[in-house]
């Protein structure tokens, strides 16, 4: 168990906020936003200060049902108007807004009035191409300042922001950009990765022959790149560098769309979640100024790319709360360079980071004596995401990286929540790997496949019972894919998809995807609970545990592992592996099979992408592949079914 030291607790934001609204504890505000969705709102709009050009008249509209639940009716805003206008106007537009760190050490320092002009100049020079308010412009850059500016422009205008994941190869980008039928994109010529140049610009050009309605491009040519097609690929120094720096921001509709953030599904094309101007304020506000604390004198880091949720969510979160950003470009961990998050975090004195438990385990890997020269004294909070913890891990980060000072504070949600359903506070005692509460205004429950409640203790679906500003309205050109998708299984309930338990001491678990679930017998669990007996033993850094089947039990455990460094696979350590599940599990959901590789397959994020791992290993189909980091991975998965007799 870990405590926040008692001034953190007593200075929190959540701390005032609770003082303000006449609450007691965070559990009685959970109950009355609730039971008084609108109450609650309202009260988040007052503390992120949103600014509106033409008041709503009525916040929530609910007739329809939840499904089709509607914010700020009547109303009108730009998100850059709070974010950057407004700090602008406050007298702090010389304040830091982002500290940006380049792969090869190279600085760059952006104040709000820079960032906004900067935005102001990116809308300028897409109207003057005939972008217009509704449209969608694609953003397929590296993290640098200019990809901020991007989302920032983009939104200024009125227009449709659709971020793409940096490393997308060009068939990626074309699902996307048609599906989103974007008609500009920003970009830059290439993006360095371990000192040499990997070309951006020329995959974009690649993909755009099967993009017809992408009319303009601008590229931030670092490394002096080809230019595919001169009347439609302008050079940013030439177009956006010299536009109008004072475009005012263009109000639109409080639904309207602000980006499309695509997730991948088993089956299908990607599904484009939509979300708006008004929402993402909202549920930034909740989760990451009052539940995660961060504060105006923050400098925060969280390593992401813009093409994941966690990108325009950090820059969102980190300008509502007048922080400071500390953008780095490249990977957190590198050859001869370990530790490289959290050198920067030193050297940067950040105060309030993210980090991903498979991250951890990456860094667990590594002799941990060069950490002792880093000075993390700085750091307040350090909040994960991504995979569940192992206690090891949890361990591990709470010794090396918060050093049992900053507060570990865990959260899952996912893309169509721009947000959290579970969370920890300051407030609480945090349990490895565990959430203190369920995050405010999402009304989160456990429900078993009839749809009754779990009892404290039993594995049920995740649901939300009250859906927050925030969710998503509906995926792009298809809303009865979105209601089938999500709101299908239970009647008037979201399902998110998620296995999770709710102990009798109050804290939440995830157990992982209820698609990854594993039936072996009648008997129901998730594959974090066998990979967690595995990693423990010290012997395997990764795992995916997959259900495959078998003539006689109907379904099996199988596990793909990778070991740990100087350990050898052999037929010694699949037994301990097996007998080690046999123990901590239970002996139903023994793996039948071990098997070794070099790395499982991954999201950008780090997620293990074990229906890829399935796919694989049983030669099915994988569904959509853009996601993946490392697609390399299945041949090695592959051949492992292809050796067996």
């Amino acid at each position: 168990m870990f405590e926040a030291d008692k001034t953190i607790r007593e200075t929190s934001t959540l701390a005032a906020f609770m003082d303000r609204c006449g609450v007691a504890n965070y559990e009685e505000l959970v109950e009355r936003a609730d039971s008084d969705p609108d109450w609650f709102w309202t009260q988040v709009l007052h503390l992120a200060r949103i600014r509106f050009a033409r008041p709503y008249h009525r916040l929530r509209e609910i007739g329809d049902g939840p499904e089709n639940v509607r914010w700020g009716i009547g109303g009108a805003l730009n998100l850059t108007e709070t974010c950057l206008d407004a700090y602008i106007e406050k007298g702090l537009g010389d304040k830091t807004a982002i500290d940006w760190v380049g792969e090869d050490g190279s600085r760059q320092q952006w104040s709000y009035s820079r960032l906004a002009e900067e935005a102001a100049r990116v809308a300028s020079a897409l109207s003057a191409r005939g972008v217009r308010p509704s449209q969608g412009v694609g953003i397929y850059m590296p993290m640098i300042p200019e990809i901020e500016a991007a989302l920032l422009g983009i939104a200024r205008l009125g227009a449709v922001a659709v971020p793409l994941f940096s490393g997308f190869a060009p068939h990626a980008i074309v699902t996307r950009l048609n599906d989103a039928r974007a008609v500009a994109v920003l970009t830059a010529d290439a993006t360095p990765r371990r000192g040499k140049p990997v070309w951006m610009e020329a995959a974009l050009a690649e993909a755009l022959a099967e993009v017809p309605s992408v009319h303009t491009v601008f590229s931030l040519r670092r490394f002096g790149g080809p230019v595919a097609d001169p009347a439609r690929d302008l050079d940013w120094r030439e177009t956006v560098a010299k536009a109008d720096a004072t475009r005012p921001a263009h109000p639109v509709e409080t639904d309207a769309p602000l980006l499309i953030a695509y997730t991948s599904g088993t089956t299908g094309k990607p599904k484009g979640v939509v979300h708006t101007h008004l929402g993402v304020q909202a549920k930034a506000t909740a989760d990451f100024l009052l539940c995660l604390d961060l504060k105006p004198e923050d400098r925060h880091v969280w390593m992401t790319d813009m093409g994941w949720v966690m990108g325009p969510l950090t820059l969102i979160s980190v300008l509502l709360a007048g922080a400071t950003l500390v953008l780095a470009e490249g990977a957190p961990s590198m050859p001869g360079d370990p530790f490289r998050l959290l050198r920067l975090a030193a050297e940067n004195e950040v105060t309030h980071m993210g980090v991903a438990p498979t991250l951890v385990r990456q860094f667990m890997t590594q002799d941990p004596a060069p950490l002792r020269g880093y000075d993390l004294s700085a750091l307040r909070i350090v909040a994960s995401t991504g995979e569940p913890w192992t206690d090891d891990a949890w361990l591990w980060h709470l010794e090396h990286i918060c050093r049992h000072h900053a507060v570990p504070l865990n959260i899952s949600g996912g893309t169509e929540l721009f947000g959290a359903i579970l969370t920890s506070t300051v407030l609480h005692e945090v349990k490895p790997g565990g959430f203190s509460g369920q995050a405010l205004g999402v009304g989160a429950k456990v429900l078993r496949v009839d749809g009754s409640e779990a009892a404290p203790g039993e594995v049920g679906e995740l649901v939300v019972t009250r859906p927050p500003m925030g969710l998503t309205p509906t995926i792009w050109g298809d809303k009865k894919r979105y209601l089938d998708t999500y709101w299908s299984t239970f009647s008037g309930i979201w399902r998110h998809g998620d296995w999770a338990r709710r102990d009798p001491d109050g804290t939440w678990f995830i157990l992982g995807r209820s698609d990854d679930t594993l039936n072996i017998a009648g008997k129901r669990i998730g594959p974090p609970e066998i990979e967690a007996a595995l990693t423990e033993t010290g012997k395997v850094l990764d795992a995916a545990a997959i259900p495959v089947p078998h003539p006689i039990k109907g379904t099996t455990v199988i596990c793909i592992c990778v070991t740990a460094p100087g350990v050898t696979p052999d037929d010694r350590l699949v037994e301990q592996l097996k007998d080690r599940v046999d123990q901590v599990v239970s002996r139903p959901f023994r793996p039948s099979e071990i098997h070794f590789v070099e790395a499982l397959p991954k999201t950008r994020s780090m997620k293990t992408m074990r229906r890829i791992v399935r796919a694989a290993f049983l030669d099915e189909d994988p569904g959509d592949l853009s996601s993946i980091s490392n697609p390399e991975t299945m041949e090695a998965i592959a051949a492992l079914r292809k050796d067996k007799p």
